[in-house]
This record gives structure tokens, sequence and C-alpha cells, in this order.
């Protein structure tokens, strides 16, 4: 029998019987994805999992302790643990004192009425947090830590992905119930309200518990939660920019494999990698490092919050939906909004996201385009890449309604170079002392700079293969859902060898999986040089090696340039 939620409901009525009804403030929130909050000692690892009580029989396995960090594992044997999950009370008052901090109009009176402590001196707070507890018993589940920015960004070794136990399992919402109650003779009516008001905007501004700027614990607060004038403004000058995004994809997923599924660490992960792919353009490795840690935070060796925060809100009506026709594909619609401060948003990150949207997608198979690849070992088509689509709204300057765009840049060269000079020019202004744009030309990773990459705009294929509105293969031969550069990173015939090459066209199906040094997007703009619809933005990451060069990676770029109706975008050439 689930009973933790009644105590909430019990001081309610007690409030009431006692006349004292104001002092006594609750109310239904929603979280809308998984939390990380509060702590609970797995019992056979060190590994901390969510806060949550008891519910039933933990049979402790054999083997050694850290047989409990691998996935595979935990998947197989504990896919949920005998732990009801909730948010601890003292997570709630934390993250409003946290908020209110941060607003000097309002800090006195937050620690009159929540405590404080000044040297050995305590005060005690006036308002007492309740426990927020789900409205029906929610057990917590198996979770994922994957992090991916040295196998992306580095090439190095594939990282091995950790397990975590959440409250939410990442598909359905959970409705908890927050409440508050002040102290009586402490505290008035008023004062009661106030702090209400404070808890419902820090909670759906910052989240419950840890990892939220990876898109954890996000809340929504109730329907009929009006913030005042005070309460409503930025914090710390900053700006949110909302993106529309729809994401056509192999197919994305979490602790999972098997189950599809798109995650707010996808977009995080992908912000984060394309920020490093950029510092490290005009940066040591050291700097980038530093700089992309102020930026987006980090969690080891030391705990530093970031700036920038990214949130991904489902769509209500496709989320997750497959393709009418194989091989499947499936499609997810949302929102993607990117807070930071104005400054940064508007002249760093922004430019950023905008190079990153016209070269690749996101989640799994984002180097490549939708295609259809058909594979050997079993005699059967399957789907590989993503296609990924942003819009933005924005004013018509001579209409002055707003419309909405594709946010991409154009396959002109002159957009590319001037959008990429204006970002150097930020990040000069903003990290003058750190900036070397000589400092990784030799480096083996990928560095996004005019210096250590080319992007080239190629033909084809000859129309869109996909329907984006009735989500079907229009084209299911697959040679003909690939324009040039797909046709090119597929060549397996010495001396272009570039298929499930570990030194460009990448091998995700080897056992050391390797990345590919290229990324492919497919554009629906036709060609201007040859008759066809569609045409594909090759980004060529060189990975420390020359142009001039004898390795495989400048062959491919002298391949590039060679072909026919091609549009040199960015960057060097050979």
């Amino acid at each position: 029998m689930y009973t933790a939620p009644q105590l909430v409901n019990l001081l309610e009525k007690q409030h009431q019987r006692r006349g004292i009804s104001n002092l006594f403030k609750k109310g239904i929130f929603t979280l809308q994805w998984r939390s990380k909050v509060g702590c609970f000692p797995h019992p056979d690892v060190e590994t901390m999992v969510s806060a949550g009580e008891p519910c039933g029989a933990w049979y402790v396995a054999n083997g050694r302790p850290g047989d409990k960090r691998e996935l595979d594992k935990n998947l197989a044997q504990m896919p949920e643990l005998p732990l009801n999950g909730y948010i601890p009370g003292s997570s709630i008052r934390g993250i409003v004192r946290a908020w209110a901090m941060k607003r000097p109009s309002i800090r006195k009176q937050m620690l009159n009425l929540l405590g404080c402590q000044q040297g050995n001196v305590i005060k005690e707070g006036k308002i007492e947090f309740l426990d927020a507890w789900p409205e029906t018993a929610t057990k917590l589940v198996l979770d994922i830590v994957n992090p991916q920015q040295n196998f992306q960004v580095y090439h190095e070794g594939q990282g091995k992905p950790l397990s975590i136990y959440t409250l939410g399992d990442g598909e359905d919402t959970i409705p908890v119930t927050v409440a508050i109650r002040g102290i009586p003779g402490e505290v008035s009516p008023k004062e009661v309200q106030t702090v209400w008001e404070w808890v419902q905007q820090a909670l759906s501004i910052h989240g419950v518990g840890s990892r939220t700027s990876a898109g954890y614990g996000q809340i929504k607060a109730p329907s009929d939660f009006r913030p005042s004038v005070e309460l409503r403004q930025v914090e710390n000058g900053s700006t949110t920019k909302t993106f529309e995004f729809k994401l056509y994809s192999q197919g994305c997923a979490g602790a999972n494999r098997q189950q599809q599924e798109l995650r707010p660490s996808h977009w995080r992960g992908w912000l984060r990698s394309w920020i490093l792919r950029f510092l490290l353009g005009v940066m040591s490795k050291d700097n980038a490092e530093r700089t992309l840690w102020e930026l987006m935070g980090i969690i080891e060796p030391d705990t530093h919050k970031g700036c920038v925060q990214i949130r991904m809100i489902p769509g209500e009506e496709i989320w997750g939906d497959s393709s009418s026709n194989q091989p499947y594909f499936y499609v997810w619609e949302g929102k993607l909004q990117v807070t930071a401060p104005s400054e940064i948003l508007n002249k760093i990150i922004l430019p950023i996201i905008r190079f990153a949207v016209s070269t690749g997608g996101v989640g799994r198979g984002w180097r490549r385009p939708l295609h259809i690849f058909y594979m050997e070992t079993n005699n059967r088509s399957a789907t590989r890449g993503s296609h990924l689509v942003i819009k933005h709204q924005i004013t018509n300057p001579n209409t002055k309604n707003r419309e909405t765009q594709v946010y991409r840049l154009p396959p002109k060269p002159e957009n590319w170079t001037s959008t990429y000079d204006n970002w150097l020019t930020a990040v000069r202004s903003q990290w003058a002392e750190r900036i070397n744009t000589n400092a990784n030309q030799s480096l083996e990773a990928e560095v996004f700079s005019p210096r250590t990459c080319a992007v080239y705009a190629v033909p084809g294929p000859y129309a869109n293969p996909i329907d984006e509105n009735d989500f079907e293969w229009l084209e299911t031969d697959g040679v003909e859902t690939r324009g040039e550069g797909m046709h090119l990173i597929y060549e397996q015939t010495p001396p272009r060898n570039y298929k499930r090459n570990p030194d460009i066209g990448g091998n995700a199906a080897d056992k050391n999986p390797h990345c590919s040094w290229a990324s492919i997007k497919r554009i629906n703009i036709p060609s201007h040089e040859i008759e066809v619809d569609c045409q594909e933005i090759v980004c060529l990451f060189m990975g420390g090696k020359s142009p001039q060069s004898n390795h495989i990676r400048a062959r491919f770029l002298q391949d590039l340039n060679e072909i026919e109706g091609n549009v040199h975008l960015f960057g060097i050439s050979p």
C-alpha cells in the first residue's frame, strides 16, 4: 500500500481544523523527464542513486562491487530498484534558497523566512518544506551516463557507459505534490504566499536535483501559477533562444538500446562537442577545455556550474513515431531552448549552433544524412544517419510580422566566412588572453577552423528521399538516397578505401569503434551547378594532417575538390 503522499493531505486537514489553512500551500508539479535528486546508497557498490523509500526485497548479487556499474548487467538484473522515489524537501528548500540568493531585492527576506547561519549562530527558518512524493508509487529505474567528448572530438577509445538510477523512466511525466507550511506565530499568510511563489518560480527555472544542465529534473509548475513582474526578471542578464526542431533518425536510445528515446543529454553532448571543436581552433587544448567548462560546466575533477543551459521540450503529437514503410526511421518533434548570458548566447553559442546544424544531425548517426544502407551480414536494408531541421522565429524588417525560418547557413562561401569571422571577433573580445589560432594545427582531433577543416557543398541526391510530412521513404533504392559526398565516403577500392576506414570513414561496427572524420548533411536546396534538388554539405576534419601530405584524409580532400559541381564553402583546400 502506497501511503507516502497521505502525509501532505493529513497536514492540510490539520491546518484546516485549526483555522490556519492560509499557512499551508500545496500544488501538483509535473516532472517532465528523469530526476537525479537526493541520494541513497546502492548496497552493492559505492554508486549513489536517487532518494527513495524501500518498497520490496533487495537481493544482493554475488560478484565484484564494480559489476554493478556495468550497464548491460544492470539492465538484465536490476532494471529498477525496490525503492519508491521522491524529491526531498531539503532539496526543494536548497533550490529556492539558491534562486533567491541571486536576487538582491528579496535576499534579506529569504534569509529571514528560510533561515541562515552566520558563523556559529544558526537562525531557524519559519517555513517547512515537505517531501514531494509522486501521486502514484514510482520506482527508481536504470539510466545511463555515457560521456562521448573524448571519443567524438579526440577520437580516443569509446567511453564505458555507467549506470545511475533516477526518478522517472524518460517516457511518462510524473505528477508530484509539492507543499510548504508556515510555523504558526512565526510567519504571516502573506509571507507564506510569497515563499510559495518563490517555490514555483525556482523549480520551473532550475529544475530539481543534479545534472539539471543536462536536462534532468525539468519540472513544470501548476497551470494556475502566474509569477509577479519581479519574479519574471531574467537571471544574471541571461537570454533564452527557442528553436523548433524535427529530427528524422535511424534511432536514438538510452540505457535500453531496443527502446527509442531522444534524450536531453543527446542535445547537451551535441552542443558541448561542437563548442569544443570551435574553441580548439582558436585556443590551446588546455584553454579550450577550461573555457568549455566555464560555459557548459564540469563534474570532475572539480565541480563547476556552467552558464549555458539547454532544455528539450517534447512535442505533444510527434515523439518517436516510426516511418510508414521500411527500413524504419523515427521522428521526434519538439522545442529546444538554450539559455545563457546575452552576449555569450548571441555572439558565441548561436553561431556555433548555426554551423552545427548546417553540417550534421544529432544523436546516433549524426555524421551521416538519413539514407538506406545495405547490410551484407544479414542481407537486408537498414536506415542510417539523421536529418535535423531546426527553425526559429524572426521579425520581418519590412512587415514587422513574426516569421518562421530554417536556422542554418546557406551554401554560399561568403556567409560561412563572415559568420565565422564575427564569431572569432566575439571570442577575442571575451577571452583575449587565451587566443592562439595556431595552437592545434597538428592536434589529432576534430578542430573547426579555416586552417584545420574543409567544408564543401556537393550535388545530390536527385531529390529528397523521404516525405518529411508523412514519414515515409519516397526512394527505397539505397544508392539513390545518397549524394556525391556519401558515394565518396562509401568508396572502398584502394587507393580510395574510405569505407570503414578508421582514418576517414570510421567504423561503428568494429569491436573498437572509430568515429568518422567527415560529417555529411543533406540540404533540400537545389544545386546551381548540376540539376538536382538536393545537396550534401561535407565537413572534413583533417585531424592534424596537412592537405599536401600522403595521408588518406588528404586524398579524400583532393577527391572532394574534384567532384563535379562542388562549391568550396569554408576552410582549407588541396
